[in-house]
């Protein structure tokens, strides 16, 4: 009897144990940090990267933020803020730790909500050191995510890690497949195509400050200066110090580019009345009109983009999450237009919103060609 007792109590010890090791589990996040949860996290701050959370997480999964950085959205993103709140009310309801286009975080507000997983991006990372050991000495696991550098490995890798978080490693599964799969293709097209086909010159500038300021345009490393590099195409701002600044206008025009993106969004700043517009709620007249316009600007008549017409927008606001990967095709689509003849970037994007954001209120304009030009 004893015996029976004992191999009953040792069975159900190890069963326990067993029990207990597979509820924990470690991640490794983007900056090589290992982190060991003990069971799955229940309470989310999410600093940065909202869209990812909620496309992993799905809807019902938002119930376990208990805040985000707020501070700035609507100014900076207001089509994205217009048509996500009124998708996810509870958004505008939740508190703000910080700003949404900066890396200032509110610490006492963080220690105060006490979350189980504190989300943040690189360089929120960078420029809250000793904030973060803060954090942690509290007990928070703070995860660091990115969606920025633009490169398939910091895509899947923030996916998979969101993936385990929340318990829904299945569907990050299923959107690092078909990001992986999407841009392979792509790149492995253009890698067969011969050497005199590539290295296009192309401009890009993100046109928030309107016709009269060139705007942002951005290096190897960083948003569409990586897409370019990845498509290899001759980036303008390719070799730039930094990871964005505007470029001189002179330069721009002495160069001639063959193609010419701009990246549009709906600021709310002093150049509104002609800054380029995309995205949520934005109508397509709109942004033809606008488009038009910057093909205006002195010395862009002479340019080879604009004379052949090969002058387009993009939504500055949609990089940085998995739906991304249609704005590479899109580009690929202008730069060679034979080879990705078959490609829908446009329906891609809509399809993707519908498999994994179902609730959001879906409108606006995201890449466009223009039209005609006077």
């Amino acid at each position: 009897m004893r015996k029976k007792f004992l191999l009953a109590f040792s069975l159900s010890f190890f069963v326990s144990l067993n029990w207990a090791a597979a509820a924990g589990f470690d991640i490794t996040d983007i900056e090589g940090r290992q982190i060991h949860f003990d069971k799955q996290p229940k309470t989310f701050i999410v600093a940065n990267y909202i869209a990812n959370f909620l496309m992993v997480g799905g809807k019902d999964n938002l119930s376990k933020v208990t805040a985000l950085t707020k501070d700035g959205w609507e100014d900076t993103r207001y089509g994205e803020y217009q048509v996500f709140t009124r998708s996810f009310p509870i958004l505008k309801e939740l508190p703000s730790i910080g700003g949404y286009h900066d890396d200032i975080l509110n610490a006492e507000r963080i220690l105060s909500l006490h979350p189980d997983v504190l989300l943040i991006g690189r360089t929120q990372y960078t420029e809250n050191n000793q904030r973060i050991k803060t954090f942690e000495k509290a007990g928070i696991k703070v995860v660091v995510l990115d969606y920025h550098a633009m490169t398939t490995e910091n895509h899947t890798k923030s996916t998979e890690i969101l993936g385990k978080l929340l318990g829904r490693e299945e569907i990050a599964q299923a959107q690092n497949k078909t990001y992986k799969e999407a841009l392979d293709h792509v790149f492995n097209i253009i890698d067969k195509l011969p050497p005199e086909q590539k290295g296009a010159k192309t401009y890009m500038e993100t046109a928030s400050k309107g016709v009269a300021r060139y705007g942002n345009s951005y290096n190897k490393d960083v948003l569409w200066g990586s897409i370019l590099k990845n498509l290899q195409a001759a980036n303008l701002a390719e070799n730039s110090p930094q990871p964005y600044l505007p470029l001189d206008k002179e330069f721009v025009i002495s160069q001639n580019p063959k193609f010419i993106f701009l990246g549009g969004s709906i600021w709310r700043n002093k150049s509104e009345g002609d800054q380029m517009r995309m995205g949520f709620t934005v109508p397509e007249e709109q942004a033809q009109e606008r488009l038009e316009k910057f093909t205006h600007r002195p010395g862009w008549d002479k340019l080879d983009a604009v004379k052949n017409n090969r002058v387009y927008a993009v939504d500055h606001g949609s990089l940085r999450n998995m739906a991304d990967y249609t704005f590479t095709q899109y580009i690929a689509k202008q730069l060679y237009p034979e080879a990705f003849k078959d490609i829908d970037p446009v329906k891609n994007l809509h399809d993707y919103y519908a498999a994994y954001l179902p609730e959001l209120k879906y409108d606006g304009t995201f890449m466009i060609h223009l039209s005609k030009t006077k």
